[in-house]
């Protein structure tokens, strides 16, 4: 489906097709969960989140304007839904190194798996110390690579403003990076 099939379905709901939103929930439900998941780090949050995100889209769903496209009006919400999760929800993590260590008692036959399960295990816990705005930034370029004008309409910010927390995000998480490796406290 493209764009196009989003307008029509968009069109089927408002006209009483209530079956049509379950083809849009199917068609966007994976990238909308993935995009949550990255911004609240939890399965159950970002299932609540999405489903959330779902319901607001399909009361708001009348004042959607047709000539945008919907996949950004949709991510918006679950953006905006994920961060004010977020902010009223003190979430406790796993201490990386509790996590690296239940990776390493794993008995895999590969080593390459396992390693791979290491970086992401890094990098998702050096994405859990950026705040939720800038690692739905990194989300959104890295993960959903995302435009800046995409970015600049789903989070209502300026294109530079951005470009500069992405920067500093990169930078961030580089720094994060680096003294996991090297074992100093962040």
């Amino acid at each position: 489906m493209n764009k196009k099939d989003d307008k029509y379905l968009i069109e089927q709901i408002l006209k009483g097709d209530v079956n049509s939103f379950s083809i849009i929930v199917e068609k966007h439900q994976n990238r909308s969960f993935n995009l949550a998941i990255k911004i609240c780090g939890n399965r159950e949050d970002a299932e609540e989140i999405v489903q959330d995100a779902f319901l607001k889209a399909y009361k708001s769903l009348g004042g959607f304007k047709m000539e945008s496209n919907f996949t950004t009006w949709l991510y918006r919400i679950v953006y905006n839904t994920a961060i004010s999760k977020i902010r009223y929800k003190n979430e406790n993590t796993m201490p990386l190194e509790d996590a690296m260590l239940e990776v390493s008692n794993r008995r895999d036959d590969n080593d390459n798996e396992l390693d791979n399960e290491r970086k992401k295990l890094l990098i998702n816990f050096a994405l859990g110390k950026l705040n939720e705005i800038d690692r739905g930034l990194i989300t959104f370029m890295y993960y959903d690579e995302l435009t800046i004008d995409e970015m600049v309409e789903i989070t209502g910010m300026s294109a530079s403003n951005i470009k500069v927390r992405l920067h500093r995000s990169r930078q961030k998480l580089l720094e994060i990076l680096t003294k996991t490796q090297n074992n100093e406290s962040i």
